[in-house]
């Protein structure tokens, strides 16, 4: 009886912060002194933020964020269009995709989706700004740790397979974003060179 009441407790308290929400909703953890919330099943996420969830699971499975692959086949284009072709730009290009795909993860991509499943009191659970999800993103960064925050029990449900990862999260994630500026600084490299 003890825990139907924990539970409900928890239940109830959500509806006083979501009061128009058809969903169960659930308090998930604390960064920061902010609460996040998320629903009680991750597979009945509303309509727009389980769209952007599937969105980011792919680009999650191919290590590689849309932002990126745009200024890739920009870069591409470019090298294409020129008088004579370089093959050499091309295989530094063609490396780089060959590396981001042998990644374990891309820690940014990460962060954006627990940005999809976890919100709080400030946001509509049905839908996803981006804008918001970003600042909110920057707000987990400064407050924790990389290892911190994704080893919490929520994030470990969401993405299992950092519990099998055989690296340290805080140094890869060191090694992930140096690893981004680079392939990023070689294709601004290649998109400014006449």
């Amino acid at each position: 009886m003890d825990l139907f009441k924990k539970l409900f407790k928890k239940y109830k308290d959500t509806k006083s912060v979501f009061p128009n929400q058809e969903h169960i909703i659930e308090w998930a953890f604390n960064v920061g002194g902010t609460d996040y919330y998320c629903f009680g099943d991750v597979f009945s996420l509303p309509y727009e933020r389980g769209l952007m969830a599937v969105a980011i699971y792919n680009e999650l499975d191919m290590r590689i964020g849309r932002p990126y692959l745009e200024k890739h086949t920009e870069a591409m284009d470019k090298i294409l269009s020129e008088q004579t072709i370089d093959v050499f730009k091309i295989k530094i290009l063609n490396e780089q995709i060959k590396q981001r795909m042998s990644l374990v993860t891309d820690v940014d991509l990460l962060y954006k989706i627990a940005s999809v499943v976890f919100f709080d009191k400030n946001e509509n659970p049905a839908l996803y700004e981006a804008n918001y999800c970003e600042k909110k993103i920057q707000h987990w960064k400064s407050s924790r740790g990389v290892a911190d925050f994704f080893l919490q029990k929520p994030l470990m449900e969401l993405i299992p397979f950092l519990d099998n990862v055989d690296v340290n999260l805080d140094s890869y994630s060191v090694l992930n974003y140096a690893l981004n500026e680079l392939h990023l600084d070689k294709i601004r490299t290649l998109l400014s060179k006449k």
